[in-house]
């Protein structure tokens, strides 16, 4: 069994996942890959399907007994079922939508010889981007080179140097 699987997947006589029995009913994001870990009885083979005798097509080690299966859940997922192909035991697969990512907000900055901008919430899923130009008539905005972008006391924070001029419009994207 593998450990770093998200699911482990075993069969009493029915079907036990995580170490819960009885199929119990799990939820997945959609958009998602996640991996089960399946040490079952050879009679009882574990299946992720549309529906109850459907397999789902592009399940890595689908219908195994002794594998790890990996499933990508499609980003317009349905509900599905997971079962074992000789008995037809099943449970429930939930699909969720993925949550909504944080919107962040700038929480303090300060330009010197170079701009510093602090960002929270402190988290990996997005990229401060500082662009900067000289005159408001020209659309080009150009992109400040980052020169570090780390994590400091609950926020994320971005240094870069600070342009030539003394008129500059700064603009922060996120990515």
């Amino acid at each position: 069994m593998c450990a770093a699987a998200d699911f482990a997947v075993t069969s009493p006589s029915v079907f036990a996942i995580n170490g819960m029995n009885n199929n119990p009913t799990i939820t997945l994001v959609r958009g998602r890959t996640y991996t089960f870990a399946v040490s079952t009885a050879s009679f009882h083979p574990f299946v992720i399907g549309s529906a109850l005798g459907t397999p789902q097509p592009g399940v890595v080690n689908n219908n195994s007994s002794s594998a790890t299966m990996t499933f990508s859940v499609p980003t317009n997922a349905v509900n599905y079922v997971y079962y074992c192909n000789v008995h037809f035991f099943s449970g429930t697969i939930l699909t969720v939508a993925p949550p909504t990512p944080p919107v962040p907000q700038i929480v303090s900055w300060s330009i010197s010889n170079n701009i510093v901008l602090r960002t929270a919430p402190a988290t990996n899923t997005f990229t401060v981007i500082p662009e900067y130009k000289t005159n408001l008539n020209n659309t080009n905005w150009v992109a400040l080179t980052v020169q570090s972008n780390r994590f400091v006391n609950g926020t994320n924070e971005t240094f870069c140097g600070r342009p030539p001029g003394t008129n500059l419009f700064i603009r922060v994207t996120v990515q």
